[in-house]
């Protein structure tokens, strides 16, 4: 059998041809997400950070067929705060297929389909467990050789990207912002060329009454927090155009937005 040779014209066209990630969260990216954005999800503890970028990933990775409307991408997770939970995704996972079912009327309706349908999904996600400061700077800048195995990888999540802060500033103090810009510059650099957008999270204390501007590199930020003396939260969502404030309930089957109908 002849050797398959591709040109470098056409590994190009391959590399670029990536999964779309409209759908991912409507609420948030009405317009849809474009494949080389920069998404970074701040806030405080216990305000839904990860469970966010949880419920994202499952939209992702979920398939486009029978009204789940996933994305039916790959997704590489770079796991560094160990907060995340595989159990917690597939309770999300199959939220999305439930109520997928009970709009749909080819019903998946037997729990084999649905477990069928999740483990093939598993398949498209990749978790890079990261233990130390050296692990995560290795993996970020080896991303081309992970993007290269995998030409379906449209999204790049890190949970969370200011984990190892005060063992890469320890020598060398900086500031969070900068150290964020700096991981940026590196992830960015490779995302670009691949095609793949990045959600990221990091932990803000104290910011009640405390805003910062968007960056030029940071294309949505999406900041969560607990209303004081209240049981509800509050998103703001700013990009360049805009800033939006939506409530949101933390439930065991996702985040729901609360609308506010004066918005439409």
């Amino acid at each position: 059998m002849q050797p398959q040779i591709e040109s470098g014209a056409e590994l190009l066209t391959r590399l670029n041809e990536k999964p779309s990630l409209h759908g991912l969260e409507d609420t948030l990216f009405s317009e849809g997400l474009q494949n080389t954005d920069i998404i970074e999800i701040g806030g405080e503890r216990s305000s839904g950070k990860t469970f966010l970028l949880s419920q994202m990933l499952a939209r992702c990775i979920l398939p486009n067929n029978y009204a789940i409307k996933g994305c039916n991408a790959s997704a590489i997770l770079i796991n560094t705060d160990h907060h995340f939970q595989t159990s917690k995704l597939v309770e999300l996972m199959s939220s999305i297929i439930n109520t997928a079912n009970i709009s749909f009327s080819e019903a998946i309706d037997t729990e084999f389909d649905k477990t069928t349908i999740i483990k093939d999904s598993l398949r498209n996600l990749h978790i890079i467990d990261c233990y130390n400061n050296e692990q995560f700077s290795l993996t970020l800048h080896t991303l081309d050789d992970i993007f290269l195995d995998n030409t379906k990888i449209a999204l790049l999540a890190i949970d969370s990207i200011t984990a190892y802060y005060w063992q890469d500033c320890e020598d060398n103090i900086t500031t969070i912002d900068t150290y964020i810009k700096k991981l940026l510059k590196i992830i960015k650099l490779q995302t670009t060329r691949f095609n793949v957008a990045t959600i990221y999270t990091k932990l803000c204390e104290n910011i009640h009454n405390k805003r910062k501007c968007l960056t030029n590199n940071i294309d949505y930020k999406i900041l969560l927090c607990k209303v004081c003396n209240s049981t509800n939260f509050i998103c703001t969502l700013e990009t360049i155009q805009i800033i939006r404030k939506i409530h949101y309930s933390i439930l065991s089957n996702g985040i729901k937005w609360k609308i506010d109908e004066r918005e439409g």
